[in-house]
């Protein structure tokens, strides 16, 4: 199946564009002479010789495999054109990679029918050394596999029909790739269709955009080249937002010298987040679901998002909490091997991590787009100078698309009630204090610590004994915490200070 317009790309290589970079692309020696894999089997029909693959057991993609090995560059990019067809509707994996550990590529998925498609796909290396290859692999699905006419070229820029970039009302996409075709974007039912702009990598290549008419709907993108040698199609289909119809279980109430709010609303004023570039694209941003202010992550290439503590020191002290809270509800079926995690890094004076605290829940099957808490201790680690705090949605498991987080704090478990000071017999006189404090008990002060109403640490001191007196005389005229540990056992009371 020889085509014309074959005939016309070798033409054009040979007045001055890409250089045919593939030997026997279009088997017309009748045998396999560049070519290697399992799936290397020349036929010659009616005059024309293609290469005729079938498979039995469907497997790894990788497992039925056609490839021709040739050197690529790191960085550069190629346009990859081949003619397929099947016996039925399948799939067939086509692009470029090493061909040696650790097997690195750049592939695309093609859909292949009974009739015989021409397919272009432009592929840019990641990965470049002299063993590399041109692969077909179609392991993955039973059926015949037809291919023909293949060739492989530096990219021409007038055959370029990609888009560099794709916005959604002015914002570009999270994770767009020009290779990926397709995205979902989520907007409220019955919304306003949003504005799609589109930027093609080749400035002259012509770009025509099909509104959705209705949401959910879909807008599509259609990108010519420049000399019409290829078409390029993407496509953002706007669906109906899926989030939260609930708050999550308000946090209890607590002392504010016993909580550090980083994000959410039970607290007071949180300390806040700043947004970093090192996690690969994934994007927070507030919304109000269910009356409630909640982050909506939306992953990008990884399965985490990152922030920095927003605060004018870069960092909290969390060396008096002994918990950590994160509320999760993650969009989409459950799928095995999901797991949510908080990562806490503790940095020195230099600004790096020094040590990190992790902490995780494994969902179940139950736990499918409704409120699930992390509430764990932390145990002895230190976290002096917690800088950087890392939300993680996923293990080895398929990350999603969607996570929304509220409530994310550390406190200090229950101190001690009005009754536990009256059971320990817990004194503090004068009140007001103008100079010295003295405090007393049944049994021996281990030690105290003194907090303002913001619950900022203004004093500690070590006691050892039943009773003793305190200087207080550098304390700023108002109303202190003083927490106490007697016996492993934590309270607090309340003070003057003059």
């Amino acid at each position: 199946m020889k085509k014309i317009t074959l005939l016309l790309t070798l033409l054009i290589s040979s007045i001055g564009f890409s250089q045919e970079l593939l030997t026997n692309g279009d088997f017309e020696t009748g045998d396999t002479t560049g070519w290697i894999g399992n799936a290397a089997n020349i036929v010659t029909e009616g005059g024309n010789s293609y290469n005729s693959a079938n498979v039995a057991a469907a497997g790894n993609s990788f497992d039925v495999n056609l490839s021709q090995v040739l050197s690529i560059t790191s960085g550069q990019t190629y346009t990859l054109r081949f003619d397929a067809w099947s016996d039925r509707d399948r799939t067939l994996i086509a692009g470029i990679g090493l061909n040696e550990s650790p097997w690195t590529n750049t592939i695309e998925t093609v859909n292949l029918t009974s009739s015989s498609q021409s397919y272009v796909l432009t592929l840019t290396a990641n990965f470049g050394l002299a063993n590399s290859r041109v692969l077909f692999d179609m392991g993955a699905a039973v059926g015949f596999v037809g291919i023909d006419n293949v060739s492989l070229q530096v990219l021409n820029p007038e055959d370029d029909a990609r888009l560099s970039d794709l916005k959604v009302d002015g914002t570009s996409i999270v994770g767009f790739d020009a290779a990926k075709k397709t995205y979902e974007y989520e907007v409220a039912s019955g919304g306003v269709v949003p504005t799609i702009t589109a930027t093609a990598s080749n400035t002259n290549a012509t770009v025509t955009i099909t509104p959705a008419t209705a949401i959910p709907g879909d807008t599509t993108i259609k990108v010519v080249s420049v000399n019409s040698s290829d078409t390029k199609t993407y496509t953002v289909s706007f669906i109906t937002e899926v989030a939260p119809t609930n708050a999550p279980t308000t946090p209890p109430a607590r002392n504010s010298w016993d909580v550090i709010s980083l994000y959410g609303d039970a607290y007071g004023t949180a300390t806040g987040f700043n947004g970093v570039s090192w996690d690969s694209g994934s994007e927070a941003v507030e919304g109000t679901y269910a009356n409630n202010k909640a982050l909506k992550i939306i992953n990008g290439n990884g399965d985490f998002v990152g922030f920095e503590v927003a605060n004018t020191e870069g960092y909290v002290d969390a060396t008096n909490m002994t918990h950590v809270h994160v509320d999760f509800w993650v969009k989409g079926s459950y799928v095995t091997g999901q797991v949510l995690k908080i990562k806490l890094s503790n940095h020195n004076t230099a600004g790096s991590e020094i040590n990190a605290i992790i902490k995780e829940i494994v969902p179940s099957a139950t736990d499918v787009e409704k409120w699930i808490s992390l509430d764990l201790p932390l145990d002895t680690d230190a976290r002096e100078k917690i800088a950087e705090i890392i939300l993680i949605y996923t293990n080895s498991a398929v990350p999603p698309s969607v996570v929304y987080a509220d409530n994310i704090y550390m406190y200090r478990a229950a101190t001690a009630s009005v009754d536990k000071n009256n059971l320990l017999n817990v004194s503090l006189s004068p009140s007001p204090a103008a100079n010295d404090l003295r405090i007393s008990a049944q049994a021996t002060i281990e030690n105290v610590t003194i907090y303002n109403v913001l619950g900022k640490t203004v004093l500690n001191a070590k006691i050892n004994k039943k009773e003793d007196m305190i200087n207080v005389s550098s304390l700023d005229t108002g109303v202190y915490i003083l927490k106490y540990t007697i016996n492993n056992a934590v309270g607090t009371m309340k003070f003057v200070k003059e």
